[in-house]
């Protein structure tokens, strides 16, 4: 295995090393491309990653695979999305994060206010100075330009992984990987969010690239490492870089369509209660099945039960434990199965 290792400074004339794993095959093939730890709250390929890459050095593969598990490592070692390297740093020592203050940032530059150029995964393929826009420059010139199939890995705070993908032409690809739902999103975006990794590796012709988000942010889930082990294992296998057999669920992929929110059934609490769910993330839900339960938390009483009007998959699942009048409670969308082109 060959490690290469780059140096950046922030504008602090801190210095930041990223290392790259490489492992070449015994013959000719396919490239593949893996970036992770892109923002800093999202560990699970950071983890895991280090590990499959010393399983995978002591295969027989053919071609190259590149593994870069830690692409932003000032932003990992705040555990919070961004370095903001111009911003107070020492803010980072107030901060705590909570799922119930999701996008709270203490410097005014959470998602939800600012399209901040601290976003590493905003940057690729575009101008500017700053470390991440360092970073993003030499992995793209030196491991992502030549790569036939590129993996952005990140996390988010869901039940189950998933898949974001940015055209049909990766979907034979998608399906492989074990992962329940792919979210089918448009290539058509503003600027700003156009120089995300997945889809400035996959407009390019011939070459595929998608977004796998594990289902955890600023935590460790262990249990998810072996599904992303396999299904880069997986993936390897149909790229014809890996020789053995496919790893997969006996449950099925689901595309889950651009327009998912038009055509969901989305559930709002008209009451104030516990929440009981009767389906998981992903399960098939039919029309007129009941998908939950809210009852008063004093007297125990069923206040509310919601029904499907439409065939589709469970989603969106809401973490709270107690629904409030209005909230988000779950959705329902409407979903094909992708066929697993073995």
């Amino acid at each position: 295995m060959k490690i290469q290792r780059e140096t950046f400074y922030d504008c602090n004339k801190n210095p930041f090393q990223v290392t790259v794993l490489t492992i070449g095959g015994t013959k000719p093939g396919p490239v593949m491309t893996i970036v992770s730890g892109q923002h800093g709250m999202e560990h699970s390929g950071p983890c895991f990653l280090p590990e499959l890459a010393e399983e995978l050095d002591k295969a027989d593969i053919a071609g190259t695979l590149h593994i870069c598990p830690c692409a932003n490592p000032g932003a990992l070692a705040m555990d919070y999305e961004f370095y903001p390297e111009h911003e107070d740093l020492s803010k980072i020592n107030d901060y705590f994060y909570s799922r119930f203050r999701h996008n709270y940032s203490p410097w005014g530059i959470g998602r939800g206010e600012a399209e901040t150029e601290y976003n590493m995964n905003r940057l690729w393929n575009r101008e500017g100075t700053g470390i991440a826009y360092d970073i993003t420059k030499w992995i793209w010139k030196n491991f992502v330009d030549q790569a036939d199939l590129t993996l952005d890995i990140h996390c988010l705070q869901a039940s189950k992984p998933l898949i974001y993908n940015d055209f049909d032409k990766n979907n034979f690809l998608c399906a492989l990987t074990g992962i329940e739902a792919v979210f089918q999103c448009s290539p058509n975006r503003s600027a700003y969010a156009a120089g995300n990794l997945n889809l400035q590796a996959a407009q390019r012709e011939g070459k595929y690239a998608f977004c796998i988000e594990f289902s955890a942010q600023h935590a460790l889930k262990e249990s998810e490492y072996e599904l992303g082990k396999n299904a880069i294992r997986n993936l390897m296998i149909k790229m014809g870089m890996l020789k053995g057999e496919y790893v997969l669920p006996d449950r099925p992929t689901w595309s889950i369509p651009v327009n998912c929110w038009e055509l969901a059934h989305i559930f709002k609490a008209s009451h104030t209660g516990h929440i009981r769910y009767y389906f998981g993330e992903y399960d098939r839900v039919r029309k007129g099945d009941k998908v939950y339960e809210i009852r008063d938390i004093q007297t125990l009483e069923v206040l509310e039960t919601g029904f499907s009007n439409i065939d589709g998959v469970m989603g969106r699942i809401s973490y709270l434990p107690v629904m409030k009048e209005g909230e988000n409670i779950c959705n329902i969308y409407p979903a094909e199965e992708i066929p697993r082109e073995i």
